[in-house]
C-alpha cells in the first residue's frame, strides 16, 4: 500500500530536487526513496520505472523552463521579445544548471511526449521570428542558430573557458544583440 501523501506529483519534485542538488549522474532512486522516507519499492506504485520518472522530470522542467522564458516577454517588439527570452534562457541554465544538463540530453531518451514538450517551447519563437518577416525555412534556421549560440555559450562559460579578459555578461549581450540585429534591421526596427 502506497504512503498517504505520496504520489507522482510529491516524487518528481523531490527528484528534481536531488538532480538539481547532486546532478541527474548522481540520482538514484534509492536516494529518492531516502529523501521520500519510503522504500524504494514504494516509488513503483507510482512510477513504473526510471524512464517514466525522467520523462516527468523533463516535462517539469520544460515547464519550469517556459515559464522563465516567456514570463514578461509580451511587448510589441518582437526582437525584443528575443532578446528577453535569451536572457531568460541563460538565467534559467545558470540557477538550474543540472536541470538544464538533464534535459538536453533527453531528447536522445526517445520519449516521444518529452520530446514533443521541449518542441513546444521552441515552436513558441516561431510566431516572433515570423513577425520578423523571416520565411518559414528562415525562421527554422534562426531558431536553431540562436539555440545552438545560447547552448554554447552556456556550456563554454560553465566549464570555465571564459576568463577574467571581459564580463562574462556582457559578451552574452553582445553575442544576443549580434544575433538579433540583423532581424530589427529586416523589420525596420532600430535600437
Amino acid at each position: 500500500m502506497a504512503r498517504k501523501g505520496l504520489n507522482t506529483n510529491c516524487i518528481v519534485e523531490a527528484a528534481a530536487e536531488l538532480i538539481a542538488e547532486r546532478g541527474f549522474d548522481q540520482f538514484s532512486l534509492q536516494e529518492l526513496a531516502d529523501r521520500l522516507g519510503v522504500k524504494k519499492a514504494s516509488l513503483y506504485n507510482h512510477i513504473d520505472s526510471l524512464s517514466e520518472l525522467t520523462a516527468h522530470i523533463g516535462r517539469l522542467v520544460f515547464e519550469r523552463m517556459a515559464e522563465q522564458l516567456y514570463s514578461g516577454a509580451e511587448t510589441n517588439s518582437p526582437a525584443e521579445q528575443l532578446y528577453h527570452i535569451a536572457m531568460g534562457y541563460r538565467k534559467f541554465a545558470k540557477e538550474n544548471a543540472e536541470l538544464y544538463k538533464t534535459i538536453v540530453k533527453m531528447p536522445a531518451s526517445g520519449s516521444p511526449d518529452l520530446i514533443e514538450k521541449g518542441q513546444e517551447i521552441v515552436h513558441s519563437l516561431y510566431p516572433v521570428l515570423e513577425a520578423c518577416g523571416l520565411s518559414e525555412q528562415e525562421v527554422i534556421h534562426f531558431s536553431r542558430t540562436m539555440r545552438g549560440a545560447m547552448h554554447g555559450f552556456i556550456t563554454l562559460e560553465e566549464a570555465g573557458f571564459f576568463g577574467n579578459a571581459a564580463d562574462v555578461d556582457e559578451s552574452y549581450f553582445y553575442m544576443v544583440k549580434s544575433l538579433i540585429q540583423p532581424l530589427r534591421d529586416k523589420d525596420g526596427e532600430r535600437s
